[in-house]
């Protein structure tokens, strides 16, 4: 039988630490789900596509395995360059930008106070990366600072006490609501990780942390294989990169919320403190506003998307999602393929920073 690893807890990523999947693994997108009737379409065709930076784009990610989906939009210029734009993509912790926007829409309509505190009392229920699951129960964060915990470190714990406040359907409607047909949030990050594991069944809904390093998947590898097919082919919370450079577009110009909201929104993404892909290659004190996700099994997955601030004050919002083509990767493979897509991304965002700076006026 095949031996089924599961990934170090010590790896810290911006989403989840879920075991290697099988190999008979394959990562089939579920179909996007479709928009309600009487939602307003967002229009967006005014923006005429850049062929020279879209070459460059497409030269940058032809040298890489894996499957890319990019989307660039100059807000100012009004131009767009994209790959695989409108596929959906596994957002990984990119998913915590939705959260945040109908976050504020409820502060907003007063459902919600950012002064509000909420009691961490279980901290050590919640997988993957942060800070919160590190600390003891009785801490008592406000709804501002789980935000720019969630947004900032990528808490995962943060995102779900979030999560639990504003409700799942509420993001998906949202999206809805501004126009994103393809853009949904299904599940929590517990969710999320318990799918990743295989571990569907609803005696496994409790497993923490500790219950998951010692679960014997090799005893339960076919009840874990037709489990983490279907959650690949479900895709819950994902994203075409087109959506999110829309709704990234939509935040820095003040659409997604209100003025006050939309300010705070962008002030919390230029917090963040993942800086080595989109923002990597940049100048420093480039001001890049961003938001990455991680995910290593089934497939890896390397993303970052975020609004770039260029030095004559224009905007260019840039999506950079990844599907990668190895799954039971060793630890050796797993850190030279996450090292890769992140020198892609890095790559991405010099290329529209240089084409923008130094490139020929359109």
């Amino acid at each position: 039988m095949r031996r089924i690893r599961t990934v170090a807890a010590a790896l810290l990523i911006p989403l989840i630490l879920v075991p290697n999947a099988p190999s008979a693994l394959a990562a089939v997108a579920k179909p996007s789900p479709p928009a309600p009737a009487g939602v307003p379409p967002k229009a967006f065709s005014s923006y005429r596509t850049a062929p020279e930076l879209q070459s460059r784009l497409r030269d940058i990610v032809a040298k890489s395995p894996d499957t890319w989906g990019v989307s660039v939009r100059h807000m100012e210029r009004h131009e767009t360059a994209g790959i695989r734009e409108d596929e959906r993509f596994l957002m990984a912790s990119v998913f915590k930008v939705p959260i945040l926007v109908e976050l504020f829409r409820q502060v907003s309509d007063g459902k919600v106070s950012l002064d509000d505190r909420v009691e961490l009392k279980s901290p050590e229920i919640y997988f993957g990366s942060g800070v919160l699951s590190l600390m003891r129960p009785g801490l008592n964060p406000t709804i501002h600072d789980l935000a720019t915990l969630m947004i900032t470190v990528s808490d995962n714990a943060a995102t779900d006490l979030l999560l639990a406040r504003v409700g799942k359907e509420n993001v998906t409607a949202r999206m809805r609501a501004l126009g994103l047909t393809k853009t949904a949030v299904e599940t929590t990050t517990r969710e999320h990780t318990l799918q990743a594991f295989g571990l569907r069944d609803e005696k496994y809904k409790d497993f923490t942390p500790a219950d998951v390093a010692k679960f014997d998947f090799n005893a339960n590898e076919a009840e874990i294989v037709r489990n983490q097919r279907l959650a690949l082919r479900e895709c819950h919370n994902c994203s075409p990169p087109s959506e999110m450079s829309r709704l990234l577009e939509m935040i820095a110009a003040g659409r997604a919320g209100d003025a006050a909201a939309t300010k705070d929104m962008v002030g919390i993404l230029a917090k963040q403190q993942f800086n080595q892909r989109l923002p990597l290659l940049l100048p420093l004190g480039t001001r890049f506003a961003h938001k990455t996700g991680t995910v290593v099994n089934p497939i890896v997955v390397v993303n970052d998307a975020g609004i770039l601030f260029l030095p004559n004050g224009e905007h260019v919002v840039v999506t950079a999602f990844s599907k990668g083509t190895g799954i039971n990767l060793d630890e050796t493979r797993l850190k030279a393929s996450m090292n890769a897509a992140e020198d892609v991304i890095a790559q991405i965002g010099k290329a529209v920073f240089d084409y923008y700076t130094a490139g020929p006026v359109k």
